[in-house]
């Protein structure tokens, strides 16, 4: 009698420890959030990173078809990046809801479906999932009875979208060559004639002081420099001719040419620093505002790349935070390898 109670109390015991086990596990929400957090700060940190991106000594070389081609490829794939975090939060504000897994389902159908309009509005996309084929997904979406799979359903247009984004991302990059060719050339055009003085000015100041040079060695004994007082600066032939051996007088008199000049050296170089330094600034900027860039293109490839893959693994069921840090992984990524406004 005793052994049978023991089996009874046994079997009611598992019986309600199965039924709690069932009651807790429809009761649990498995927390999505990290997804749409880590989406929304990786695209922030791209933002901010091309925020300091600001146009001083170049900005009024910029305006040109390359540049503006550029600006639009940035706003493009501005649009991809939002689009992200706009579907991202979407998807764990729905997860979150006390709406039943279908319920679910059919909201997150009702999204993507929004999505088609500007989609297929836009043919320059190459958007390659036809609309009968997203139309199908949509419906297989809607169809599931649990949200993950539905998920799992919506991953052909996370994929289409990922691969889209990241096409901009190459056009983007092939823009911004052609954008600092473009700016480049024109600061190059307008200093053109300082650039082109200061080439013939490094070789005239370069002989003036090399001749200075010979003088200073003749006068302390090394007559063997005479001969190429006059091969090395032509133009002494009005002081010294060919053959003609070199005098106290005649050193003198070139020596006084020398120093006049080196003094109108300075002169020169008074009226041509200013417009060398600004030059020197706009390249400058210029690479700056390139480097600004690369970074963000960088990151923007991190965040597109783990933002697909951050989203397949959770359509898989697993929703550990560490398996889907978006902004961790794609930030170390980054950290191991900016637009013109």
């Amino acid at each position: 009698m005793r052994k049978n109670l023991i089996i009874l109390l046994s079997a009611i015991a598992f019986m309600v420890f199965q039924v709690g086990c069932a009651a807790f596990q429809s009761q649990k929400k498995v927390n999505l959030a990290p997804f749409a957090e880590n989406a929304v700060s990786i695209v922030s940190e791209v933002e901010y990173g091309l925020s300091k991106a600001r146009a001083i000594h170049v900005r009024s070389f910029i305006g040109g078809p390359a540049t503006q081609t550029y600006k639009a490829q940035w706003i493009k794939m501005g649009r991809f990046l939002r689009g992200i975090v706009a579907y991202s939060v979407q998807l764990v504000t729905i997860s979150q809801s006390d709406m039943s897994d279908n319920k679910k389902a059919r909201a997150l159908a009702d999204y993507i479906a929004g999505l088609a309009t500007p989609i297929y509005e836009d043919p320059s996309l190459g958007f390659k999932i036809s609309r009968d084929e997203f139309i199908s997904i949509t419906e297989n979406i809607k169809n599931q009875d649990d949200y993950f799979k539905a998920m799992n359903a919506a991953q052909p247009i996370v994929d289409e979208v990922a691969r889209l984004a990241e096409e901009v991302l190459e056009d983007l990059k092939d823009a911004q060559e052609a954008a600092r060719f473009e700016v480049a050339g024109r600061i190059e055009e307008y200093h053109a004639p300082v650039l082109k003085y200061r080439e013939s000015y490094k070789e005239w100041q370069g002989r003036t002081i090399q001749t200075a040079s010979f003088l200073t060695r003749w006068g302390l004994g090394e007559k063997s420099v005479e001969d190429s007082i006059l091969i090395f600066d032509p133009s002494l032939k009005e002081f010294l001719q060919p053959g003609q051996p070199l005098t106290y007088e005649i050193a003198n008199k070139i020596g006084q040419l020398v120093i006049s000049k080196l003094e109108a050296g300075k002169v020169i170089q008074s009226h041509l620093f200013p417009e060398m330094e600004q030059y020197q600034k706009e390249m400058r900027e210029l690479d700056d505002l390139i480097a600004i860039a690369d970074r963000g293109i960088k990151q923007s490839k991190a965040a597109i790349v783990i933002w697909r893959r951050a989203h397949q693994t959770m359509a898989a069921g697993i929703t550990e935070p560490a398996a889907i840090d978006l902004f961790g992984i794609a930030k170390a990524a980054v950290q191991k390898i900016a637009p013109i406004p």
